[in-house]
């Protein structure tokens, strides 16, 4: 195959080298929490006990938003209140409402378990954290201010040049390097041709999540431009064109105020029933209460094909009459409606159900390993007499920096697991947990970088990692009680959660005792 010029090589190569290497450490977090995350729906009911329940699909909406009101004032007078449906993963409601009070608007979550009929804010702290805390740090968002979601939407742009660049500076020796992939190369060699092919294999893969996180990230870039030119500044009718349900909000009609008595209508849960009725073969994933007791009270609903790339539709019944005042049938919603769903469903594979997940998982891991080996490599190609002793110091402390902090966030994540049981309930306690998670991580981050050779690094790291992960189930089973034998039969998803840690953590310490034994060339500094 043809490939560059000797010049275009050389430009594209050390690019390709220099922003790889710039967003590698950042990108391999990025990459790691996200695999993890991906199941983040399903590790629910491992880190919350409580949730432990099976699914109840009836609800009396009116009496929880009466109960709403006396933890927060001001709940039963929102314009809109969404309930997320329970579902097998997450069996309880979640249920978010915007207030306004003296110290301005915000939105509120609520968590409705209907088996002990416990309705919990979330920011009283006393529920779990786990997914959450890997969700979040999968677009940095730990950092104040967006800073880090801004990091992370360029660490995604930087990231598609890099893939673009890499399959053009490969592109005349691909298939070659394939075939030279061997275990038994010298290193260089080793790193080089395992970081084109693993490369080469995610590569439609990395290409989808550079895009879609540069998106994500940095929407604002996009939206801004387009509602001064299309919408002629108005950021209301781009939001009614994304959000069709917006346009039946009435924000500021006088009718809404506190002082009007409630209008008599059908009930949420009424209506609720006629949508389920007409549309069976559909799950109903959330619904809009929207101006509830009002003359103009409506029910949303979005309608989910589970196992369809981007099917669903989404309806608004009058809650007086019970007709539809809008109906947008699954799966044919306009390009506008639908562009930002089906970036949601590509980026976080939500269709084609568990495979699809898993496939997912499973390229996300090659990606880390992709991040990794293009370090090593780099390392490895300025390891030789035409560098001074300075510089490949300096090289050196780079890698095991980057080791380092990438290696060490496998151990602290099985301890993230770890406390989310150990840790008692009470107020302040997702802190308390997501401390010992980042803590631990800078620690083992440290004690990493005090060791002499990458080999070292990676051994603590596995070990660490290994007897971490093994200790994830019998955190669970000292806790609650719920030990493999017993959830294998009826808590499936707690039981795969615990067999996954343990499968892991036996399988990363046989690896720490497999690796060869030779010493690695030690570079002080």
């Amino acid at each position: 195959m043809k490939g560059l010029g000797p010049r275009a090589y050389n430009i594209l190569f050390h690019t390709h080298t220099v922003s790889g290497i710039v967003i590698s450490f950042v990108l391999f977090i990025i990459f790691f929490a996200g695999a993890v995350s991906l199941y983040k729906h399903e590790i629910y009911q491992w880190e919350n006990p409580q949730a432990r329940v099976t699914a109840v699909t009836t609800l009396d909406y009116e009496r929880q938003i009466a109960r709403m009101d006396s933890i927060q004032y001001g709940a039963s007078e929102s314009h809109e209140i969404r309930a997320v449906m329970p579902t097998t993963t997450r069996p309880v409601y979640t249920l978010y409402v915007p207030v306004e009070d003296s110290t301005g608007a915000r939105f509120l979550t609520f968590l409705y378990n209907a088996h002990n009929d416990q309705l919990t804010e979330t920011a009283s702290g006393e529920w779990s954290t786990t997914g959450e805390t890997l969700y979040r740090l999968h677009y940095l968002d730990q950092i104040p201010l967006y800073i880090g979601r801004y990091i992370a939407g360029l660490v995604s742009l930087f990231f598609a040049f890099a893939v673009v660049t890499g399959l053009l500076i490969h592109w005349k020796n691909i298939v070659a390097k394939f075939y030279a992939f061997s275990f038994k190369k010298v290193s260089k060699q080793f790193w080089t041709n395992a970081h084109t092919a693993f490369g080469v294999i995610g590569l439609p893969f990395q290409m989808m999540y550079a895009i879609t996180g540069a998106f994500y990230m940095l929407s604002l870039l996009v939206l801004a431009p387009t509602v001064l030119v299309l919408f002629d500044g108005d950021d209301h009718k781009l939001i009614t064109q994304l959000y069709p349900t917006e346009e039946f909000h009435d924000h500021h009609d006088d009718k809404g105020d506190h002082q009007q008595a409630p209008v008599a209508h059908m009930s949420v849960a009424e209506g609720l029933a006629v949508i389920q009725q007409d549309y069976k073969t559909y799950r109903i994933a959330h619904i809009d209460i929207i101006n509830n007791g009002h003359d103009n009270a409506v029910l949303g609903a979005e309608l989910i094909d589970d196992l369809a790339y981007n099917k669903n539709g989404t309806v608004v019944l009058d809650l007086h009459s019970g007709e539809y005042k809008m109906r947008i049938e699954p799966g044919q919603k306009s390009y506008t409606q639908s562009i930002l769903q089906g970036i949601n469903a590509i980026h976080f594979g939500n269709y084609g159900g568990w495979l699809t997940k898993a496939l997912y998982f499973v390229l996300s891991i090659f990606t880390c390993f992709v991040i990794i080996s293009g370090v090593l490599m780099w390392k490895e190609a300025r390891n030789k007499a035409s560098y001074t002793d300075q510089q490949r110091r300096f090289h050196h402390r780079v890698t095991k920096i980057y080791l380092s902090i990438c290696f060490s966030l496998f151990p602290a994540t099985a301890l993230l697991f770890i406390s989310e049981q150990v840790v008692a309930p009470f107020t302040g306690r997702v802190d308390i947990v997501n401390i010992i998670f980042f803590g631990s991580w800078l620690l083992l981050s440290a004690i990493a970088y005090m060791l002499p050779t990458e080999k070292k690094i990676t051994q603590f790291c596995l070990v660490t990692g290994g007897i971490f992960s093994c200790a994830v189930p019998l955190a669970n089973g000292i806790a609650t009680g719920d030990w493999l034998w017993k959830t294998a039969t009826s808590l499936r998803y707690v039981f795969l959660t615990d067999i996954t840690w343990l499968i892991t953590g036996v399988f990363v310490l046989l690896i720490a005792y497999a690796m060869p034994g030779k010493k690695a060339v030690r570079i002080r500094g």
